[in-house]
């Protein structure tokens, strides 16, 4: 039996793997006398003499269910390891392409993007992302035909930086933005970001996605996601309803802890985006302190 370099152990999830060589997406092991084919599990280490930052980065790659492992510094890096993780300084004392330098403040992205390309792969030409428009907006994204991710947002003002973020991490040549069209308000306001920002946007009529939960926008999104929309190419002017500057309020009295709530002008700039609700919150404390 030919044997392969023991330094390429295979970390695989269905077997107990002793020689490997990679096959494309598939790795050829011995085991127990025997030829077995094994799905590459992509391997992510870290590996800095910054406690603090290493600290961090194993409790986020754990919190995120990425297999990984804590490399010495003084080693040099396995050729079965995919990425690795240190210093901004480490990293480029090197010329290892699978470093990826990271500072504390940057661990969410760092991670984010390395469960991206995990999940897709480094090359993508086309990347469709799914937006169910809400205080909280659901978002899904589909990287050349195969379902990639999905979240929930904490705020409409994030949302559009993480598609962003996802966008620097590919480049890829090709991608759109889908919409709901649920929540007009919420929906004009991403969408008037997303022109801003140059994306390409589409509307998608809600009527056929919103099954189940009316709290389930991670669910809408990803129906969204694979939904051909109306191209939108001009800005969008942003009407808030009644009922919409109502709901702001009442998610301030929730924020401040009951102990103020917003004027509807206020709102109202909160919900054309002029202003988070943080930001109202904040406005309205110190008026009330003067």
């Amino acid at each position: 039996m030919v044997r392969f370099d023991v330094s390429e152990l295979c970390r695989c999830i269905f077997c107990k793997c002793e020689q490997i060589i990679p096959i494309g997406d598939l790795r050829i092991a011995t085991i127990e006398g025997g030829v077995q084919l094994c799905p590459i599990v992509p391997e992510v280490a870290v590996r800095t003499e910054d406690f603090r930052l290493a600290y961090r980065l194993l409790g986020r790659l754990r919190d995120s269910g990425i297999e990984h492992m804590q490399l010495d510094p003084d080693n040099p890096v396995p050729k079965r390891v995919d990425f690795w993780i240190a210093s901004h300084a480490e990293v480029g004392q090197t010329n290892d392409e699978r470093g990826i330098g990271c500072a504390v403040e940057e661990i969410d992205s760092v991670i984010s993007s390395i469960m991206n390309r995990i999940a897709v792969g480094e090359k993508v030409q086309r990347i469709c992302f799914g937006i169910d428009p809400g205080p909280r907006p659901g978002l899904s994204w589909i990287a050349d035909g195969r379902p990639a991710g999905s979240m929930q947002m904490e705020s409409v003002d994030t949302t559009v930086d993480h598609v962003m973020a996802i966008l620097n991490d590919f480049m890829p040549p090709e991608s759109v933005v889908r919409i709901g069209n649920g929540s007009p308000t919420i929906s004009s306001r991403i969408a008037n970001v997303c022109l801003a920002r140059g994306l390409a946007v589409q509307f998608v009529d809600e009527t056929s996605t919103s099954r189940g939960s009316r709290h389930d926008h991670v669910s809408a999104a990803q129906r969204i996601c694979s939904k051909e929309g109306i191209p939108l190419t001009d800005r969008l002017q942003v009407i808030p309803t009644e009922g919409e500057v109502r709901d702001i309020q009442r998610r301030s009295r929730s924020i401040s802890e009951g102990r103020l709530t917003i004027p509807s002008k206020l709102a109202r700039a909160v919900a054309v985006g002029r202003l988070t609700l943080s930001e109202a919150v904040e406005l309205q404390i110190r008026t009330l302190d003067r």
